[in-house]
């Protein structure tokens, strides 16, 4: 059911011929020149792919020496196997979806021991609007967008780990960090002080086993590090070799980026439009809305219980 609900937010895909027309110019048709670009490089034997040959107006372009690229490699063997790109790219958004609700059900199973809550969240986390913005307005943001598979299931590995202290779950848990570097590295930097914060309410939990548990955590997102270095690795060393700077300046400096008055939209029904008075890029009403509850349903059950979970401060937190 979970899964059959999160595969219908993918449906828009696929009722057409060819892509998605996502709007205000959106960038949808760089996923099949990165894609092609990746299948070439990788056909011509070179691993791991740093150069797009073709790219620039033939001049080449360093993209896959910076760019985290997970699911293209998804789609890469995809279409290795016989799919044409534009299926290849398709089927790859579509898990995308299916994966992300699936993650985050097993992460609200495990938090909550109650099915319903863990499909509601679920729910809730892949019909997200940014979650669906990714996709459908903003076009070209396939690692950004599967970045979503891999918060909860790294949370998932750790809640794990604190329980049973198996080595299976550190190889799960560095598997999960290594992916979402390799997925979106600005989505990891972003979330690696939540992941912080979890260990650190997580250490709560009891004295037993509190040092190995320490122990095997830390160690678990070292080894994700060491999993991924190969790619983090030469994108910082060789950061000075290229021209950097218009990453980091006007529309693109962060700090224009966040959100005050405007964090949530003001109408029931989510506007996905990209104008000068509306953008796509905050809450729904609707979100929000159900957030509050969460806050309220999570304050009520601690004042109920007189017990203050390790999940339900790390909620807490996260939701301030």
């Amino acid at each position: 059911m979970t899964l059959l609900l999160g595969g219908l937010a993918a449906l828009p895909l696929f009722m057409g011929p060819g892509m998605v027309n996502t709007r205000a110019g959106g960038d949808s048709p760089f996923l099949l020149v990165r894609l092609e670009q990746l299948v070439a490089v990788l056909r011509a034997g070179a691993f791991p792919p740093r150069w797009m040959p073709d790219a620039a107006y033939g001049y080449g372009y360093p993209f896959f020496n910076h760019y985290a690229s997970l699911p293209y490699y998804l789609g890469a063997g995809l279409h290795l196997l016989g799919w044409g790109y534009l299926a290849s790219t398709k089927l790859v958004q579509a898990l995308g979806f299916v994966a992300a609700v699936a993650a985050m059900y097993g992460l609200l199973r495990r938090w909550t021991r109650d099915e319903g809550s863990a499909l509601l969240g679920a729910l809730a986390y892949g019909y997200a609007p940014f979650h669906l913005v990714n996709v459908y307005v903003r076009g070209d943001s396939l690692s950004e967008f599967y970045a979503f598979i891999f918060y909860p299931l790294i949370l998932w590995a750790l809640a794990r780990l604190r329980e049973t202290l198996a080595w299976r779950e550190v190889a799960w848990a560095a598997l999960g960090y290594a992916g979402l570097i390799l997925t979106h590295n600005v989505s990891a930097l972003i979330f690696s002080p939540f992941v912080a914060l979890y260990l650190l309410f997580l250490g709560l939990k009891g004295a037993d086993r509190r040092g190995r548990w320490a122990i095997l955590s830390v160690g678990s997102l070292l080894l994700g590090m060491a999993l991924s270095a190969w790619f983090w690795w030469p994108a910082l060393m060789e950061r000075g070799l290229g021209h950097m700077a218009d990453m980091t300046t006007g529309y693109f400096h962060y700090s224009g980026h966040f959100r005050g008055s405007d964090l949530i939209q003001s109408q029931l029904l989510f506007d996905y439009a990209i104008t000068a008075q509306e953008t796509p890029f905050v809450m729904g009403l609707f979100q929000a809305f159900m957030a509050g509850l969460g806050l309220l349903a999570i304050l009520w059950t601690t004042l109920r219980d007189r017990r203050l979970s390790a999940e339900a401060l790390f909620g807490l937190a996260t939701l301030l």
